[in-house]
């Protein structure tokens, strides 16, 4: 069996994961671990560091039942974790995403880690980071892409739950789909800029979980059977990994029409009604609306 080597950042890629990012933060920086669960990384590991914690339910204890909060998944390969407790995470606050208990520009990272796939109000939860992080501050969001086979298998396992198997107060986790266009306008109209990306295959973490752990040493040999013999792979470009910087400005633009002759971007107006329009930059009329 081959042993991976573990991913290192040469010098001149930017920093993505969470451990870079911790790792370049200067002493008594605040991080945010929001729809943490049970903790999205190991608070322990930085004492120099002051760490707040958010999720709507309170994480599960050391000899307690359940599986923390709804929306953290513990870990940055996929949503699902082992089902043993980990210690409560640091200065945990019960709250919700999308209305954080945190004063304005106080934030110096903020970590969301499988978390806007869960949440009902995507604008909202993005707004709410950027109110909280200082200029300059870092964001670091991992969530599947929903055009994977991972992401839609596991809504199909939710939906399959819910209606087939008649547990009709199962909440549908994965209230929110994206993929990469979609990311791009959450974030740079609320004045993000990407630093960093990466496509990060799925380990199918998320069957971890004690109702479906049975199945998932011969699921995943299935897939693997698929890949190497079929050639169809059903693991990679599952999740994005992404690394962001508030700038506070919105970086989104808006284009509503190309000059046929001249090539120039160009916006028409609310009440300029339809219909055929001339070019400012050229003169020439465009028929097309």
């Amino acid at each position: 069996m081959t042993t991976l080597s573990v991913v290192q950042r040469s010098g001149n890629e930017a920093p993505l994961f969470i451990k870079e990012v911790l790792d370049s933060l200067e002493k008594g920086s605040v991080v945010l671990d929001a729809g943490c669960g049970a903790g999205s990384f190991e608070h322990s590991r930085y004492p120099e560091l002051v760490l707040v914690s958010v999720d709507i339910k309170r994480p599960a204890q050391a000899g307690e039942s359940g599986s923390g909060g709804e929306s953290g998944s513990g870990g940055e390969s996929g949503s699902g974790g082992e089902s043993a407790p980990k210690p409560g995470p640091a200065n945990f606050v019960l709250g919700d995403v999308e209305r954080l208990p945190i004063k304005d520009s106080s934030i110096d990272f903020a970590v969301m880690n499988y978390v806007l796939e869960h949440v009902s109000d995507a604008v909202a939860t993005v707004k709410e980071a950027a109110r909280t992080l200082k200029k300059g501050g870092l964001l670091y969001a991992a969530l599947p892409n929903s055009r994977s086979f991972d992401d839609r298998f596991y809504r199909f396992a939710g939906y399959f739950a819910k209606y087939v198997l008649l547990k009709v107060h199962k909440r549908l986790e994965h209230q929110q789909r994206f993929d990469f266009l979609s990311l791009s306008k959450l974030f740079y109209r609320e004045g993000f800029r990407l630093l960093s990306f990466s496509e990060c295959p799925s380990g199918y973490t998320w069957m971890n979980d004690p109702r479906t752990r049975r199945f998932h040493s011969s699921f995943l040999r299935t897939l693997s059977f698929i890949k190497n013999v079929l050639r169809v792979d059903l693991f990679g470009r599952s999740n994005y990994l992404a690394l962001y910087r508030y700038e506070g400005t919105n970086g989104l633009r808006i284009v509503t029409h190309v000059c046929a002759y001249c090539g120039m971007q160009l916006v028409r107006e609310k009440g300029q009604g339809s219909g055929s329009w001339t070019c400012p930059y050229c003169g020439r009329e465009n028929i097309h609306s």
